[in-house]
């Protein structure tokens, strides 16, 4: 029996079973917040660049329709889902009391995978641009 408790074989095999599944929950963490982070990232630039796109009204950006198509389209080339439905053009908007600018609003859901299993309050990223009207 004394020789058991002496035995140390094992013992490396043990820490890491007791230290493994919050270390491996805390790397899963990082890279899904870091995930959500570079998700903002692409709808801030996908925002930016509608918006630029609606207030110089190029070919393809000339109705809202086609903005909030654009919107997708950009965001889809990225790997990011977006609807229509989560884009909002708002012509001659005023923006840091600034008047007479083009805004787009982006409002689409976020579903990570920590957040199917944890708690969070990320459930939704908001964003918007503004881009001078072009007269």
């Amino acid at each position: 029996m004394i020789g058991l408790w002496r035995d140390r074989r094992g013992v490396t095999a043990v820490e890491f079973a007791l230290v493994a599944p919050a270390f491996m929950m805390f790397m899963f963490l990082i890279i899904d917040g870091a995930r959500a982070v570079w998700t903002y990232q692409t709808l801030q630039e996908v925002a930016s660049n509608s918006a630029r796109c609606a207030a110089l009204g190029v070919t393809g950006c000339k109705t809202a329709q086609e903005v909030k198509d654009y919107a997708v389209a950009r965001a889809a080339a990225t790997g990011v889902k977006l609807t229509t439905g989560a884009v909002t053009l708002t012509t001659a908007a005023t923006c840091s009391s600034v008047s007479g600018m083009t805004k787009v609003a982006i409002a689409s859901s976020y579903q990570g995978a920590t957040t199917k299993l944890l708690p969070s309050s990320i459930s939704t990223l908001n964003t918007e641009s503004c881009f001078p009207t072009a007269s």
